[in-house]
């Protein structure tokens, strides 16, 4: 039997810990051999391509899985091995992609979340066969969200120990939406998953998050998201990202169905008269979907954006990504003009 592991579980993240950052064997009997577990049980893994493009030097100590609408991050560290889940059906918040989402169980369907706690349980039973095992599991989300957040404040590392909670290092860790600095403790107001105003009490966590209590819900989200003033016109919803995301699949359906003046009033709808442009990944091999979150292979499902949207955003990333104009011509901005 290999030395203890400590499992640590938290959202849709495991991790695998060892006391001797020293032990080589931890990356063949631990590491690889959790790799080859996952593929024998029908997952697909490979290289994980933003390291391996970026940070090749590194590539060995990452992998990126997948099965079904479920992918995974698979990453060694020293003593510790680190496996996280998503789904690629969940609403997705972060523009760079559904893996650095938080609150990743929660966003997932149902179904979803069944599989990754089988893939713990999994993950588990397997490590047991190695080694003596002891399982830690971050406060539950049926705890009261104070509760959940006096456990995290227990087990951090990063706590002042006057306080007894972490606390911020600069104002830019507490500035707000409208420019003031957040206070621990202090009322806030902010947007639910649905983009209603709501109104809680701030509490820091870590850099520049902060966990809301609203209604008996805990959000976790950046300092930049909270208002210390009400905001005007509370009862309108701050959900233009959604907004633009639904339409734009109705059109994508009308057009499927070859209901043209439908498509062309939802058209007008969202753009205007204007044309629309689409972003192509190289790196991928597909287009932008809407509000440059996910990908897609196809035209018909890709995001429809402005001129000046997708300039912008290929020039962010000008090796990477192409502008596709309405005639399809590609247009890259990582070559000078002749």
């Amino acid at each position: 039997m290999r030395e203890p592991i400590d499992i640590n579980i938290y959202d849709s993240h495991i991790g695998i810990w060892q006391d001797n950052a020293q032990d080589a064997s931890f990356r063949s009997d631990v590491y690889a051999a959790l790799i080859r577990t996952m593929r024998a049980r029908g997952w697909s893994i490979k290289l994980d391509p933003r390291i391996h493009r970026s940070q090749r030097c590194i590539s060995p100590n990452h992998r990126e899985g997948a099965r079904g609408t479920l992918r995974c991050e698979i990453e060694i560290t020293g003593r510790v091995v680190k496996v996280e889940f998503w789904s690629t059906t969940a609403p997705q918040i972060n523009r760079n992609g559904r893996r650095y989402d938080y609150d990743k169980m929660r966003r997932m369907s149902h179904i979803d979340s069944l599989r990754v706690e089988l893939e713990f349980r999994r993950i588990t039973r397997w490590l047991e066969t190695l080694a003596p095992v002891k399982v830690k599991r971050s406060p539950d989300r049926d705890m009261p969200a104070m509760q959940r957040i006096e456990a995290r404040y227990a087990e951090s590392w990063h706590k002042d120990k006057a306080l007894g909670r972490p606390t911020w290092s600069s104002d830019g860790q507490r500035k707000s939406a409208d420019g003031a600095l957040l206070e621990h403790g202090q009322i806030a107001w902010l947007t639910d998953y649905k983009g209603r105003i709501i109104r809680g009490t701030a509490y820091y966590n870590l850099n520049n998050m902060w966990w809301a209590v609203a209604g008996g819900e805990l959000f976790n989200r950046g300092s930049h998201e909270f208002y210390t003033q009400a905001p005007p016109d509370l009862l309108t919803k701050r959900n233009d990202r959604a907004r633009r995301s639904r339409l734009e699949a109705e059109l994508s359906v009308a057009v499927q169905r070859m209901d043209f003046r439908r498509a062309q009033t939802l058209k007008t709808i969202l753009f205007g008269e204007a044309p629309t442009f689409m972003i192509w990944a190289r790196d991928h091999q597909a287009y932008y979907r809407s509000q440059y979150a996910g990908y897609a292979s196809d035209s018909l499902h890709a995001g429809k954006y402005t001129r000046a949207e997708a300039e912008a955003e290929c020039r962010r990333v000008p090796r990477e990504l192409e502008m596709v104009c309405p005639d399809g011509s590609h247009v890259r901005f990582d070559r000078k003009a002749a």
